[in-house]
């Protein structure tokens, strides 16, 4: 991407992702449920384990960044083309 389209990225994660998301009628909702899953699962691991899976979750975070950058890249070339 293009340090412009870097920039909107940017902008849009920090201002309009979230409040777009919270116009979702069950997106709060499926935060709860997700947070109290997280916090039951926790309590069945030890250490190592806890550790091994929050590196399993960064790396997932990081794979969904890539996917958002890509959509985000894929709608502005295609914004472009209107």
């Amino acid at each position: 991407m293009t340090d412009a389209m870097d920039a909107l990225f940017l902008y849009a994660q920090e201002h309009r992702i979230r409040p777009l998301l919270n116009m979702e009628p069950e997106f709060i909702h499926v935060v709860s449920c997700l947070e109290r899953q997280d916090k039951s699962f926790r309590t069945l691991l030890d250490e190592a384990t806890k550790e091994r899976f929050d590196k399993f979750l960064d790396e997932q975070a990081l794979l969904d960044l890539f996917n958002e950058r890509a959509g985000f890249q894929i709608a502005m070339e295609l914004a472009a083309r209107v």
